[in-house]
């Protein structure tokens, strides 16, 4: 296939992009403000390009239901435009990666697109940058027999501090309290029992690492009742109570916040707030803190 296309800047940040989450035309262009260069100044000039990438044979593109009516195309990188970034030598992804997104995923899938746009788009304002970012599947946390894997990795940087955060998007489709594979305890217990073995490693060595090996794990939930459920099980979980690393927060709320990387938004298992970014993690916010019922009825009580 012929590919004598001249790529610019713009274009080498929009297959980034796409190597991170396929994405639609909407969130295409709501991400085109933080490319290189310049941001596409309509829709049909962002069609118009996408068209040519695709010709060019670096993306794919499939059609899917429009929330307003109507179709509306998401895309993908293709092998081609993959070495074009990475290089011919490097690891190729899952064939996944390269095919249309399966009905039953799509919905998620979605959710972890909006999410990593926005999450780009706030780094982008408040000069926070992404030093890594591992997509969904490709990073594995291990501990003993268990493993999970989170729907995105970064590593954020600001201000010389660094924020290591997994982030979760919780659809309300797995079990909360059980034992199965997936399960939200499962998952909660693999993360808590991977970050203790990685801090008793860290103390053993005389602390003589880079940097504390520490992150936190994100999930953003459908509903604030399901975000307090699963800080009430982490709050169960957790070998060290006064080790926050489970944050919870709405998706739409996280989504809905222009400056959602920075705001205190999320709440962790002792019902204090936070940001993902915080550049004064021992000064508290001034947001009163939530007191979370046992056993849980869906309602808050304010400390």
């Amino acid at each position: 296939m012929e590919r004598a296309l001249s790529l610019s800047a713009r274009d080498r940040s929009l297959l980034k992009l796409l190597s991170w989450t396929p994405a639609t035309t909407t969130l295409l262009l709501k991400a085109s403000v933080t490319f290189d260069g310049r941001g596409f100044d309509s829709e049909r000039r962002l069609r118009e390009r996408m068209q040519a990438l695709a010709t060019a044979g670096f993306v794919r593109s499939w059609s899917t239901a429009h929330a307003g009516g109507g179709l509306e195309n998401y895309y993908k990188l293709s092998q081609a435009g993959f070495e074009l970034l990475f290089g011919p030598d490097a690891t190729p992804p899952p064939r996944a990666f390269f095919a249309a997104i399966s009905p039953s995923l799509f919905e998620h899938t979605h959710t972890l697109a909006e999410v990593i746009v926005e999450i780009v788009r706030a780094c982008h304002s408040g000069r926070i940058t992404i030093e890594r970012f591992f997509r969904e599947n490709e990073l594995t946390f291990t501990a003993g027999n268990d493993q999970v894997q989170p729907d995105c990795f970064i590593r954020f940087a600001c201000a010389g501090k660094t924020f290591n955060v997994a982030f979760e998007i919780d659809q309300s489709q797995e079990s909360l309290d059980s034992y199965a594979v997936n399960s939200v305890r499962q998952k909660l217990q693999t993360y808590d029992t991977y970050q203790a073995t990685l801090l008793s490693q860290w103390l053993a060595a005389g602390k003589t690492w880079s940097e504390r090996p520490r992150f936190r794990v994100a999930f953003l939930t459908r509903s604030i009742e399901r975000a307090y459920h699963i800080l009430s099980l982490a709050a169960q979980i957790t070998s060290n109570v006064r080790r926050r690393f489970v944050y919870a927060a709405t998706q739409e709320h996280f989504l809905g916040d222009p400056n959602s990387i920075r705001s205190p938004i999320f709440l962790d298992h002792l019902g204090e707030w936070h940001s993902i970014v915080d550049l004064h993690p021992t000064a508290k916010y001034r947001k009163t803190p939530v007191r979370f019922p046992r056993p849980l009825d869906g309602s808050v009580v304010p400390w």
